[in-house]
């Protein structure tokens, strides 16, 4: 079994080449992970018996002649050897030391070892390894390139390139394989396996760009979140040292290219070549291959992010001023010249920070909160004495700033002066409820953090009304509708009274999310958010009253209306903070999900995923959203592992919103792979949370349709009568709650269809199907027009059956529906000719009627598992239930009963 993580397709690639008779050249950046390559393909060979000959090149060897061809000969068996020419033979036993590389001798040496290789492949494979092939020596490299080249096909060479002075190494007749950093799920699984949790193997991830040998430095380096107080975790002085001695060892025009970025806001390959890199773009593909920066969209990332600092501070001072105020020259805004000036002249300078300030406060108005974060620092630091009343503003406002885009670095540099100084009460409490808009933040730190904001309030009614809607917000973020009404309640009615409209829109806001939850009315209370019609700044987008009426939408199944919503307030966080961006993509991939946009929504969930990563925030978002998308129109399993991740990661950080949404994902995944007593166990760990907090609204989390299949399927159809009957009496007298009862009726049609009933079990599908055609739940229609697949088998009717399975085929294929696809496809295709129709099978549900003649056509559990969509385990309870419906103690006993006795 290969040792290499997430690397299987391209092993595969490489064994072909090589059983081809070709040889390969494995190309990529420094510590993707080549060597290890090596290794896995040289343990496979040898346990196939063939031998290996292995050599690397150093750049400290690279003037030493014959040093990797001495390195070969040392593994080469003595009776190969010694059928060399003496004074050959003499060489190669001394050592290879102390040669002058003559013509005569490289000509003697190169004849010599394509000899024993050429001997040795006549008995049995050679597979000749080199690594690092651009440090090879010079001699070495030419007589191993002759040997390979007149044994082509005989004597199999890996090789592995990366950058160096051997640029221009030869190569040619070997194939070239890129070895790309690892994508998200395979470094994931890398990191886990060295104990990490998942979430904080996705953060290095982020930093290592995907690089193995980087991330697994990293991984005991680097904390799961930034201390809210302090700084983040520093590198070791170890892995330090090592990255910045990588960079210096660059060529001077990448290490020139690199100190350019590393001054620039935001460093793209047009900003560099403006400020006078021409050949910028070239310079950051050779960093790339080194490993110092990785790809990215626009914008170039350092790896890890903390190198940039590194190479900054490389910088000598004087040279480093001179180089931001070129910079600023060519700068492309005003707010950049701003802050290459400032960064150039250290000094106070009363016009320059008042300039600074300004500039801070339109950035952040034009959704560039990372560049007006640092704007309003270094305000505050070239303020002179006769400012601080303005110095402590522009702190206060540099933390309010950078916590919604999660800019940690630049909020604890805020946070770190802002305690230093004597800030006002409204200040400290502006500065203590943009904590919690960091991501990661746990609800330990959260309470603690409202509690002091609470106490800094004092008596001024305003402050007490925001902390109260933090407490509001953060509660609903925790499910505890019941907290978050009690505190939005107390938090409106204080703002009724000071008048304070944009405060209280939001106030309003929440206490409609709250109620709705509790199952009470709330429309009104949003409506008057609405009209209110405050604008709502950068960064506070999910908590505005627009936003929230396109959630509401989505929750009663008004798709096109909750679609052009979100639609329309992507525009406005484009550039704005990241939670607020991922909060609207999340949305919209909901909604397509449901609408059968898939296409769309995967496109959404990528987006999401990207600016995820860009803004540091927490991975199992992300997993969420991507999960959701891949259930609906990806892969299957990746949905479910994702979703699995996702819920325990949310367990982990006490995000109990988010670990319901992923147990919805992981019961529906697991579901459909067909273990439903997972898939039970899931979604009832939903229902508990939901009975705990009281959350009474069944629009929400959608988890009861589900757990009525699983239910079914493990033939528990009286406590599957009994939710649905608990399920239904919710929705008696609520709005909204069509497209709840539709997917009901389809697994109140399931639970007929077990029992029996298929007249019933018709009209509650029929009108399930009315419903979901007519709200445009299109991946719900489609999966009425399966459950009626299965009602028409049951009833016999296999041509009815096939007809209604080809139907939701053909939907599922219009909706690029890639997972629903494929789990309809097998049901169209089982690979088997059903057994005739026998009485017996009366007795039995639909799905032990299908496993039952699997059995009798001789098909193994394992086998039936896979045809049917159901795991091995479900496949032994079914078993179980038939013999005791059939009264027969063997599978033999039931093959003997349904298949028909050959006439005497």
């Amino acid at each position: 079994m290969s040792r290499v993580v997430g690397r299987h397709t391209l092993l595969a690639e490489v064994r072909d080449l090589l059983e081809r008779g070709d040889s390969v050249a494995l190309h990529g950046p420094v510590g993707v992970g080549k060597s290890a390559l090596l290794d896995d393909l040289e343990a496979g060979y040898v346990v196939q018996g063939a031998v290996s000959l292995r050599a690397g090149g150093a750049a400290d060897e690279r003037a030493l002649p014959f040093a990797a061809l001495r390195d070969l000969m040392a593994q080469v068996p003595g009776f190969l050897v010694a059928d060399l020419p003496d004074h050959v033979r003499g060489c190669v036993e001394a050592g290879l030391v102390g040669l002058t590389a003559t013509d005569e001798l490289r000509s003697d040496l190169a004849a010599a070892f394509h000899a024993v290789l050429d001997a040795w492949a006549g008995d049995q494979r050679v597979l000749l390894l080199l690594d690092d092939v651009q440090w090879l020596d010079n001699e070495s490299s030419r007589i191993v390139g002759y040997a390979r080249r007149r044994l082509r096909g005989r004597v199999s060479v890996v090789a592995t390139v990366g950058p160096g002075e051997g640029d221009d190494i030869d190569v040619s007749g070997l194939h070239p394989v890129e070895v790309a950093p690892l994508p998200a799920d395979d470094m994931v699984d890398l990191l886990c396996a060295h104990g990490l949790p998942a979430d904080v193997a996705h953060k290095i991830y982020v930093e290592s760009g995907g690089i193995p040998s980087l991330a697994l430095s990293l991984a005991g380096a680097l904390g799961a979140t930034p201390s809210l107080l302090g700084r983040p975790t520093p590198l070791p002085t170890s892995l330090e040292r090592v990255l910045r001695e990588r960079f210096l060892s660059q060529p001077a025009d990448v290490r020139e290219t690199l100190r350019y970025a590393a001054l620039v806001h935001r460093p793209s390959v047009r900003e560099l070549e403006r400020a006078g890199r021409p050949g910028a773009e070239d310079d950051l593909r050779r960093a790339g291959r080194a490993g110092l920066v990785s790809p990215g969209e626009g914008a170039v990332r350092f790896t890890p992010t903390m190198l940039r600092s590194i190479v900054a501070d490389a910088i000598p001072p004087t040279e480093r001023a001179e180089l931001h105020r070129r910079l600023a020259a060519v700068a492309p805004s005003a707010a950049q010249r701003l802050r290459h000036r400032a960064l150039a002249e250290p000094s106070p300078d009363t016009e320059l920070a008042h300039d600074l300030g300004l500039a801070a406060r339109d950035a952040a108005e034009g959704g560039a909160r990372e560049l007006a974060a640092e704007l309003y620092l270094l305000a505050a630091d070239r303020a002179p004495c006769e400012l601080s009343e303005e110095r402590v503003e522009w702190l206060a406002t540099a933390v309010e700033t950078a916590a919604p885009g999660n800019h940690v670095e630049l909020l604890n540099r805020g946070l770190t002066d802002f305690l230093e100084t004597r800030p006002t009460p409204a200040q400290a409490v502006r500065v203590r409820l943009a904590v919690p808009e960091l991501a990661g933040a746990g609800p330990a730190v959260l309470d603690e953090v409202l509690t002091a904001a609470l106490a800094d309030a004092g008596d001024d009614d305003r402050l007490v009304a925001m902390v109260l809607l933090q407490r509001a917000r953060m509660a609903l973020m925790e499910s505890r509708p019941t907290a978050a009404a009690r505190a939005a309640e107390r938090a409106v009615t204080l703002l009724e009274d000071v008048g304070a409209d944009d405060d209280l829109a939001v106030g309003l806001t929440a206490l409609a999310v709250a109620r709705r939850w509790l199952g009470l009315d709330h429309a009104h209370y949003l409506a008057r958010a609405v009209d209110l019609d405050v604008p709502v700044p950068t960064g506070f987008l999910h908590t505005s009253p627009d936003y929230m009426a396109a959630r509401f939408a989505f929750y009663n199944d008004q798709l096109d209306e909750a679609w052009a919503g979100f639609l329309a307030l992507l525009a406005h966080v484009e550039r704005g903070a990241g939670m607020d961006h991922v909060h609207v993509l999340r949305c919209l991939v909901e909604v397509g999900a449901r609408a059968g946009r898939c296409r769309e929504a995967n496109d959404f969930a990528a987006r999401a995923m990207r600016v995820g990563e860009e803004y540091g925030l927490t991975a199992h978002t992300g997993w969420f959203i991507t999960a959701q998308a891949e259930l609906a129109g990806g892969d299957l399993a990746r949905a479910r592992t994702l979703a699995r991740r996702g819920a325990e990661a949310a367990a982990e950080r006490g995000d109990t919103r988010y670990l319901q949404r992923h147990l919805v994902l992981l019961g529906q995944a697991l579901l459909r792979t067909g273990d439903a007593s997972g898939a039970r166990c899931a979604l009832t760990r939903i229902r508990d949370i939901e009975r705990e907090q009281g959350i009474a609204d069944p629009t929400v989390n959608r988890w009861q349709a589900d757990l009525v299949s699983a239910l079914v399927l493990l033939g528990r159809l009286d406590e599957a009568e009994e939710l649905l009957g608990e399920a239904r009496r919710v929705l008696d007298g609520r709005g909204g709650t069509d497209g709840v009862a539709a997917q009901l009726d389809r697994a109140e049609a399931e639970l007929l269809i077990a029992r029996g009933d298929l007249p019933g079990a018709e009209l509650v599908l029929d009108r399930s199907a009315k419903v979901c055609a007519d709200v445009g739940m299109r991946i719900d229609l489609g999966r009425s027009l399966v459950v009626r697949g299965h009602l028409e088998r049951r009833r016999r009717r296999v041509s009815a059956a096939r007809t209604a399975l080809q139907s939701a085929h053909e939907l599922f294929v219009s909706l690029h529906a890639a997972s629903w696809v494929e789990q309809v496809r097998a049901e169209l295709e089982p690979g088997r000719t059903p057994v005739a129709d026998d009485p017996l099978l009366e007795r039995l549900t639909d799905g032990e009627a299908r496993v039952a003649r699997e059995v009798a056509q001789g098909a193994s559990n394992r086998e039936i598992a896979e045809r049917t969509f159901v795991s091995v385990k479900t496949v032994e309870a079914t078993l179980t239930r038939i013999y005791r419906k059939l009264d027969v103690r063997s599978r033999t006993q039931l093959a003997t009963l349904l298949v028909p006795q050959p006439p005497e």
